[in-house]
């Protein structure tokens, strides 16, 4: 276990610096305002709000970007797994990379997603975070022990409730868990799935509303998602495991 735990964290640490190289190579790449910045063409620096079709910025050095640096960040894209990327400057678009129609399946991201959501409803006091397990009259299949009950909102959406009942769907940590029980609430971090979707379940039950439904109307229009689709989201996992399916998007 100790030696499993060692390669899982450095795993993570691993993870963790090629994110921040990878953002600072993207930053550098990008970076050239320098001297050039205050003579940006006035025009070209108004911000606009795309429509359906969105405008194309044809030189780049207008907006204070290098065209040599960005035909750079194509070529180091090109030896990475990326789909698609797109930088937008102003509404206008500045850099486009792949199928920018791909239709991407949002899995960890959801959860930023669903804390987005979150911020309206704890703000107006819908969402209580202190409010436990045992107060929202909570359960699962098989039941859940009397400490796990309770467990605060806030615990869940901390990855912090030490609940270790079964998730009904995989690509969390649980296998590392401790013991069922073992642990108290808000004292052990675990990347766990469980808690995630019972953060879903717990947010679609104090605001009466489905999360796509949210997502739509809070989230999607506000900010004139062009391609988000309700029709197109699904819950999914099995609910023999765990009544809280998870909202991958």
């Amino acid at each position: 276990m100790c030696i499993q735990s060692k390669v899982r964290k450095e795993s993570l640490v691993h993870g963790l610096m090629w994110v921040i190289i990878s953002i600072i190579t993207f930053c550098l790449l990008l970076n050239s305002f320098s001297g050039q910045a205050a003579g940006l063409n006035s025009q070209e620096r108004s911000a606009v709000f795309p429509g359906k079709d969105w405008e194309r910025i044809e030189k780049p050095e207008s907006v204070g970007y290098s065209s040599a640096r960005l035909q750079a960040l194509r070529a180091w894209l090109q030896s990475l797994d990326t789909t698609a990327m797109m930088v937008a400057v102003g509404g206008r678009s500045l850099f486009e990379y792949g199928d920018l129609a791909h239709l991407s399946y949002l899995a960890s991201v959801r959860k930023s997603v669903l804390a987005i959501l979150y911020g309206k409803y704890v703000e107006n006091g819908t969402i209580p975070l202190g409010r436990t397990l045992r107060e929202l009259e909570f359960t699962d299949v098989g039941g859940l022990m009397d400490q796990e009950l309770n467990a605060t909102i806030e615990h869940l959406i901390t990855a912090r409730s030490g609940v270790y009942h079964p998730a009904s769907n995989a690509g969390d940590d649980t296998a590392s868990a401790p013991p069922r029980n073992s642990q108290r609430p808000g004292a052990y971090y675990l990347y766990n799935n469980w808690d995630f979707n019972a953060a879903g379940a717990v947010f679609e039950k104090l605001t009466g509303r489905d999360i796509y439904d949210v997502l739509e109307t809070d989230l999607a229009k506000p900010i004139q998602m062009q391609d988000f689709d309700r029709s197109r989201q699904r819950k999914s996992g099995d609910a023999r495991r765990s009544q809280y399916l998870a909202y991958h998007m």
